[in-house]
């Protein structure tokens, strides 16, 4: 169930605003929450008010933070350009916290759980992936496989 949301997601939202268009498109707010699924279990995006539609041959932008904390690419933190990768990054938050069951930032946690992008990168040097997930029974072959894709 969970591998065919995340296939979805990324079929559905990420290839359509990166491939289906002529123009680039950089979204700024890949989350859950902007996600829609159909009766049909097709993902939909939703809510482009942060979007920015790229020149045809503009391959970069530079403009101030946009977007939900925590799901921000760290870039954009040291002033580069903003390129339309951002969207990736997000995405890959977005994957661990369906894996994990849990927010990306969780604003009253106090231990090593706080940034969720940290302790998943954290297991999986560690080679404890077992822990991110809250069922007993998973596939550890796809799991390694969804956490390297969200960490790539």
């Amino acid at each position: 169930m969970v591998t065919n949301v995340v296939f979805s997601i990324s079929s559905g939202c990420i290839f359509y605003l990166h491939e289906e268009f002529h123009v680039q498109i950089i979204y700024y707010n890949i989350k859950l929450e902007n996600i829609l699924m159909d009766d049909k279990g097709h993902a939909k995006i939703a809510d482009f008010g942060l979007a920015k539609l790229l020149m045809p041959n503009q391959s970069k932008t530079f403009t101030g933070i946009r977007g939900t904390r925590g799901y921000v690419e760290p870039e954009w933190h040291w002033n580069m350009p903003i390129i339309v990768k951002v969207d990736v990054y997000s995405f890959g938050v977005m994957l661990f916290e369906i894996i994990c069951c849990c927010w990306n930032v969780e604003v009253n946690v106090r231990d090593n759980k706080e940034v969720l992008v940290n302790w998943v990168y954290h297991c999986f040097k560690a080679n404890e992936l077992q822990r991110l997930v809250p069922e007993d029974e998973v596939d550890k072959k796809k799991l390694e496989r969804v956490v390297k894709v969200g960490l790539w």
